[in-house]
């Protein structure tokens, strides 16, 4: 999935040291750190403290997580009243003494059976793609203070084990296949025996179900335990992409399949195991397993027919309560165009499925986690949808009986957190005050038939960002708050708002920021091409002048459901706009173009099918906008963005009247045709290439080499192991720019990723980006313009 990924992790603050009588607000004022590049991007003293959080336990404000020891490469599992501030050790870390490793072993992650009586335990794990999702598994016995692992390591990495209901077995995926082992005897069993590298799947993903569906754990065990549900894909006809590694003496290379925008995706089906037909003597269980038939396996297809398939993709699965006595398997299955979305429920008695639930958009559908929730009292669901418009909560029966909307208005739902079903209260996040804000709200749900959403209660107060965690009990949120001049805080809040105590204040953080004196970002609103008004930021110096003619430089990042324009805390990159305001005398300015998020479906829905072209007429416009204003020097307005934003900022410098408004463009990890990225994400938008050749034509910033201009200076930056926007999509750029004899800047970063971090990465990318920036906009003559 296209990110803005600043992928830096906040690191504690570093605390200047003072003498016993200086309070931390005197010390932050005395002797605040320098605001310096090396400050920004390779130090710790601007970061904010987090609040590590952890896991609700079922009822009150009661969170579990694992603690490092202190001078110990163990962990324990802890236990943490965040209202009463009392900490109790669950498992004490140096005691997890492994035999088969013989040594100490970690706790990275944890599940709890249902009883308490065992723990699983995740550690020693290593990353497949973004996350660390292989590793290997111990049950722990809270009892006896056993810990055995659930199978042999020389087998190879485990991935998302889980115990079944009663914790007698535990099931997990290993080299593509999925496996139960009995706890009481220790035996193995494969479920499945045809997962092969470039081939079969089972319980897991390829490469784009994981980053563009957000799905890792492909299978999940029945709420009574009879039955596994699991994804099975066939990647055999995809197509491979290679990633080469100079680093090394002679290259090497990774291997993955990757379908590209109009290419063959793999096969998808949902299988269901029947525990109770396993033979645990044989390896493989073809009697114990049914497939559903949802008509998305279907590997006879050719490319051309499979570019219009009605049922292509499965984009969630899980387990319905009991319904006429039996827990069914339910699907979301979606055309290949992505706005059809058809709610299955499948028998696992039979394999037979029924569609509850279709919806279909003219453009297209999003699908996240928490679309659809089942309520506790069995018979009811919420589906979240944007087909009135905007994204709202909508109240089912479970049989697809239609009750009525929970929310409604011209404003977004952008989490659902869950309905209190004994208050009949649904709390929820919105852009209900502004669209660049979230606020948490409640209201009251009718189970009956209704035609009209209640009026909402806001809960939080303050203007700015709430990012809020609900416990599990609904009786109690963390509340993250931050806005653009502050940094974040946590605060643990009862249900109704009230305050019961600070948890993460970050108050020297705080002073330091002032004592720093930034300037702030102003936010108004600047007009789009079509004079729809835009929400725009602006960074202007400490001691602007109105009257001299400044440099501007646009961020954008621009792609669909996106943000930037928002009144949250920035983080590093917010501060280096600072730094270059205060430096440079740059005005830094961001505008969220139309199809970015928070304003509804047809704002979003705009470049449909034309990805690049209104976005960037917009920015090209608000640019225009600017350079009438007499604190803007027209002959100095750049723009800057990484991966859609490096799309965003190639299309509008070379496009329409970009040419002649922007002077300077700094492009990182940027798309330069769809045809080179997903089928998932780029389809969702522009349809397939087979269906829509104008639309990709248009959106290709390749196409439009010959439109760069003698005194436009460039610069695109692109880590050459990014698997997710390849590194050749620069590349091609450039072959396209040198072909139309186009002088440019080109920085490749080797064995860096999208994010392009590790090491002093980051450090050496913004001081590049800072004196391309001071050469190209605030020098007066032109850096390197093309010359014949």
């Amino acid at each position: 999935m296209l990110r803005s990924r600043f992928l830096a992790t906040l690191a504690l603050l570093c605390l200047w040291a003072a003498g016993p009588s200086v309070s931390p607000a005197q010390q932050a004022a005395e002797s605040p750190p320098d605001l310096t590049l090396r400050t920004i991007h390779a130090g710790n003293e601007l970061s904010p403290k987090t609040f590590e959080g952890g896991r609700w336990t079922d009822e009150g404000p009661v969170v579990t997580y694992i603690e490092p020891v202190s001078g110990s490469d163990a962990t324990h599992l802890m236990r943490f009243n965040l209202e009463t501030d009392e900490r109790t050790q669950i498992i004490d870390g140096t005691t997890l003494r492994a035999d088969d490793v013989d040594r100490l072993i970690q706790i990275e992650g944890y599940e709890y059976s249902r009883d308490g009586s065992k723990v699983l335990l995740y550690t020693d794990s290593k990353r497949v793609w973004r996350r660390n999702t292989k590793g290997f598994y111990y049950v722990y016995d809270t009892e006896t203070q056993a810990l055995s692992p659930i199978a042999d390591r020389d087998d190879g990495y485990q991935m998302f084990a889980k115990f079944n209901p009663d914790a007698t077995k535990v099931a997990f995926v290993r080299d593509r296949d999925l496996y139960v082992v009995d706890l009481e005897t220790g035996n193995e069993t494969a479920l499945t025996t045809d997962g092969t590298d470039g081939s079969i799947i089972n319980g897991t993903f390829d490469w784009v179900y994981e980053e563009e569906f957000g799905l890792r754990d492909g299978f999940s065990w029945s709420p009574d335990g009879a039955h596994i549900a699991f994804y099975k894909l066939d990647e055999t006809d995809t197509r491979e992409f290679a990633m080469t590694n100079f680093r090394t003496r002679y290259p090497e290379y990774e291997r993955f399949r990757y379908p590209k925008a109009g290419e063959v995706n793999s096969e998808i089906k949902v299988g269901v195991v029947d525990m109770s037909a396993v033979d645990t003597t044989s390896a493989g269980q073809p009697e114990a397993i049914q497939y559903f038939e949802t008509e998305t396996w279907d590997p006879e297809l050719d490319k051309e027919t499979e570019a219009s398939d009605p049922t292509e993709y499965i984009s969630r699965m899980g387990w319905t309560p009991k319904i006429d006595g039996r827990h069914h398997v339910w699907m979301f299955r979606m055309n290949r165009g992505q706005n059809r979305l058809d709610v299955l429920y499948g028998n696992p008695s039979d394999a037979s499925t029924q569609t509850i639930l279709q919806e279909n958009l003219d453009t297209y559908i999003d699908v996240e986690d928490g679309k659809l929730q089942f309520l506790n009292d069995g018979e009811h669901f919420v589906y979240l949808s944007e087909r009135t418009g905007h994204n709202h909560i909508h109240l089912y029966r479970n049989d697809g009986t239609y009750i009525g909307p929970v929310t409604d208005g011209e404003w977004e739902v952008t989490s659902f957190h869950g309905i209190d079903e004994e208050s009949l209260q649904a709390y929820f996040t919105s852009t209900k005050a502004s669209s660049i804000e979230r606020q948490l709200y409640r209201v009251g749900v009718s189970m009956g038939k209704h035609e009209a959403a209640m009026e909402p209660e806001r809960v939080s107060q303050e203007p700015g960002w709430h990012s809020v965690n609900m416990s599990n009990d609904l009786q109690y949120y963390i509340d993250q708050y931050s806005n653009a001049t502050t940094p974040p805080s946590w605060t643990l809040h009862q249900a109704d708002g009230t305050l019961v105590t600070t948890l993460q204040n970050n108050d020297s953080l705080r002073n330091t920021i002032d004592a720093l004196d930034l300037p702030a970002p102003s936010f108004t609103t600047m007009p789009g091409a079509d004079d729809t008004p835009l929400n725009t930021y602006t960074v202007k110096p400490n001691d602007f002048d109105a009257d001299r003619p400044h440099a501007v430089l646009m961020y954008v990042y621009g792609g669909p459901g996106s943000q930037t324009v928002t009144d949250q805390w920035g983080g590093r990159r917010m501060l280096w706009f600072q730094y270059l305001a205060e430096t440079y005398n740059v005005v830094v300015v961001s505008v969220d173009n139309r199809g970015t998020g928070g304003r509804g479906k047809a704002f979003q829905d705009i470049p449909y099918r034309d990805l690049g072209t209104p976005e960037a007429a917009d920015q090209i416009a608000a640019a225009q906008s600017l350079a009438d204003s007499s604190w803007v020097d027209a002959d100095r307005i750049g723009i800057w963005g990484w991966s859609y934003g490096g799309y965003m900022t190639l299309m509008s410098m070379l496009t329409g009247d970009g040419p002649s408004t922007f002077t300077s463009g700094l492009s990182v990890a940027p798309v330069t045709d769809w045809r080179f990225y997903d089928t998932i994400y780029t389809e969702r938008y522009m349809s397939t290439p087979q269906n829509n050749e104008a639309g990709y034509e248009r959106g290709a910033p390749l196409n439009y080499a010959d439109q760069m201009t003698d005194t436009q200076d460039l610069i695109i930056v692109h880590g050459d192991y990014d698997d997710n926007v390849h590194f050749q999509n620069s590349v091609q750029m450039v072959d396209a720019l040198q072909e139309e004899n186009k002088q440019f800047k080109f920085m490749m970063y080797p064995g860096r990723n999208h994010g392009i971090y590790g090491g002093n990465t980051r450090l050496h990318l913004f001081t590049m980006l800072t004196d391309f920036i001071e050469e190209s906009l605030v020098e007066e003559e032109p850096m390197i313009g093309a010359t014949d």
